[in-house]
């Protein structure tokens, strides 16, 4: 066969399969970096077609990945656990996803178990909270393996990726409905949340900043809700009580102390009163947005998040996917446009 027959072979089975000609090399010529679906289609496209080389078995490597978790008691961390259980059914990879989950206030042990798997992992997925330790952590661990941080942030670990919402710009959407709901009068309520994770520093920055930049900082207030949650409630019914202006109460995070204030609305007319705005989709959250006792949630996409940090962690070892995810864009939830599948399926 001569070398413009042979072209001509390639250009055919591009053709047939579908796929530009570099893509038939690479699978032709196994040099990696195409997913198993588009392979198959371009092998089943060479027999066809008829070729008299010897084709590829079209079999890959598996990829070992693991996710670690700073388990919370949000229900988020459970519903970004269950999305990258699910992820690998949905991405054409051939990988394997260890998810652990750690107590946040286990920092020892999260980096231990750290170190323990960077070695033996193609890449790791780590949720947990922006503290110096674990960035130090991450940042030795970064030359032995690929580091991704998903949904919140710790920018000073040598992380590879970060895999997220904008939490900033997500802040700054909940500060522009609430400063429309109290742009005839009244201010914001801010339930403050912990320190320690980004995304609620970004979310509550962003929120700030909002108000400032426009002069009317006065229209916020912050309530610090004590250890215990009994005693948080009453404290916080005492301050709706004695500042009649409120208009809108909005937090960052969904911690077990807004999830009792939500609750406390069914027979609170104080908390039922005033407009919620909360981030992030829950079984608990859809209920309360049908029932009315919240308003309006933001949501961070977790299963977008997951498919984009596996999809990272593949192209940096030459894998590629048929589908590819940009930006994760925040969405936004009334009782009318909740998605029509459970968050946590």
């Amino acid at each position: 066969m001569t070398a413009g027959s042979r072209k001509a072979r390639i250009e055919d089975i591009a053709s047939h399969a579908g796929v530009g000609l570099a893509t038939v090399d690479r699978v032709l010529n196994e040099r990696g970096g195409v997913s198993e679906r588009t392979t198959a289609r371009v092998l089943d496209s060479a027999r066809q077609l008829g070729t008299n080389r010897i084709l590829p078995t079209g079999n890959r490597r598996q990829l070992s990945i693991e996710a670690v978790f700073a388990r919370t008691s949000s229900s988020y961390s459970e519903r970004l656990n269950q999305s990258l259980q699910r992820v690998t059914k949905l991405v054409d990879l051939p990988a394997i996803i260890y998810r652990t989950l750690i107590d946040v206030d286990q920092q020892d042990r999260l980096i231990a178990h750290l170190e323990s798997v960077a070695e033996s992992r193609d890449g790791i997925i780590v949720f947990a909270n922006d503290l110096p330790v674990i960035a130090s952590a991450l940042k030795s661990l970064s030359t032995k393996t690929v580091i991704v941080t998903i949904s919140t942030d710790i920018p000073d670990s040598g992380r590879h990726c970060y895999v997220g919402i904008d939490n900033f710009n997500a802040g700054q959407s909940a500060a522009k409905i609430s400063e429309a709901i109290c742009r005839k009068g009244g201010r914001v309520l801010i339930i403050e949340p912990e320190t320690n994770a980004r995304a609620q520093i970004d979310r509550m920055t962003g929120f700030r900043h909002f108000f400032a930049d426009r002069g009317i900082a006065d229209r916020l207030s912050f309530f610090n809700p004590p250890a215990k949650t009994a005693t948080a409630l009453t404290k916080f019914l005492q301050l709706l009580a004695t500042e009649d202006d409120l208009r809108v109460v909005y937090s960052p995070t969904n911690s077990e102390f807004l999830e009792k204030v939500i609750e406390a609305g069914r027979h609170e007319e104080a908390i039922r009163s005033v407009a919620k705005i909360v981030h992030d989709l829950s079984p608990h959250s859809i209920e309360n947005l049908h029932s009315g006792l919240i308003d309006m949630v933001l949501d961070s996409n977790p299963m977008q998040q997951a498919f984009k940090a596996v999809d990272f962690i593949a192209r940096q070892h030459g894998y590629e996917t048929e589908t590819t995810i940009g930006s994760i864009d925040f969405q936004l939830y009334t009782s009318e446009n909740l998605p029509l599948t459970d968050p946590m399926s």
